[in-house]
């Protein structure tokens, strides 16, 4: 179970000591004693660090877009942890803003399309089908469940988009040609689905809106810091971070 369980974790990234880590707190939560409804009551105590960081830094994000009009995209759902965050913080801080939606891309097969500007990477994962997350399905009944326990929860406020963005995203913006986004989060990591992505929404994002960007200046991930210079260029963005990211940092547009 522990090896399935980790097989997204980049090891290169990680001692021995720390994978050693990770086996043990697997172990803990599955020998706990404890049942699944009370470990998610609880889930400070079971979450690794990183993951609560992972939390606090989307918690961080939302508060800057929270009088920003428009649409939350996550571009790469992975497991749906930040995704279902961002639609947690919309119905806690905004219950009744039923305009905006949180909308998840990802292939949910893991990678596609690796290019020529993706190959510097040393990364076990940077090949086809890699860090691949087959929960799309799960996903859909976790959002069922959001929608039983929110205020006009008959109105939809999550949605996940399934398939390669360089397609998937074009046909959304055809079916809902008034789609404005506040806040874009980047988590890709490849050059060209970040590269058309930005294309396609740079238009989209009034002043005002935020950019996350999971892997800026990442050796593993060159992709999307090069998909960042050719269509926003750096010298056009001002880039901040958060004290707590390891990685995640993030622009405010027109600022």
């Amino acid at each position: 179970m522990a090896e399935k369980d980790l097989k997204n974790i980049e090891a290169t990234r990680n001692t021995a000591n720390q994978m050693t880590f990770y086996d043990q707190l697997i172990d803990f939560c599955e020998n706990s004693g404890q049942s699944p409804f009370t470990k998610s009551r609880s889930f400070a105590a079971y979450a690794p660090r990183q993951v609560i960081t992972s939390f606090l830094e989307r918690y961080e994000i939302f508060k800057l877009v929270q009088d920003v009009p428009g649409d939350i995209f996550e571009c790469g759902v992975g497991s749906g942890q930040g995704l279902m965050a961002f639609a947690h913080f919309c119905a806690i801080h905004e219950p009744f803003c039923y305009t905006r939606r949180v909308v998840g891309f990802d292939t949910f097969s893991g990678f596609q399309g690796i290019s020529e500007k993706d190959r510097t990477s040393k990364a076990a994962h940077l090949q086809e089908g890699g860090l691949a997350f087959d929960t799309y399905e799960l996903l859909q009944k976790a959002i069922s469940l959001f929608d039983m326990n929110r205020p006009i929860g008959h109105i939809p406020k999550v949605e996940l988009v399934k398939g390669d963005i360089s397609q998937s995203l074009p046909a959304f913006l055809t079916a809902h040609p008034a789609t404005v986004v506040g806040l874009l989060y980047l988590d890709m990591d490849l050059y060209q689905a970040t590269y058309d992505t930005l294309h396609l929404l740079k238009n989209r994002l009034a002043k005002g809106a935020v950019i996350c960007f999971d892997e800026l200046n990442h050796r593993d991930y060159p992709g999307e810091t090069l998909a960042v210079m050719e269509t926003l260029g750096l010298p056009n963005v001002r880039l901040r971070k958060l004290p707590i990211s390891a990685n995640m940092c993030y622009a405010v547009v027109g600022e």
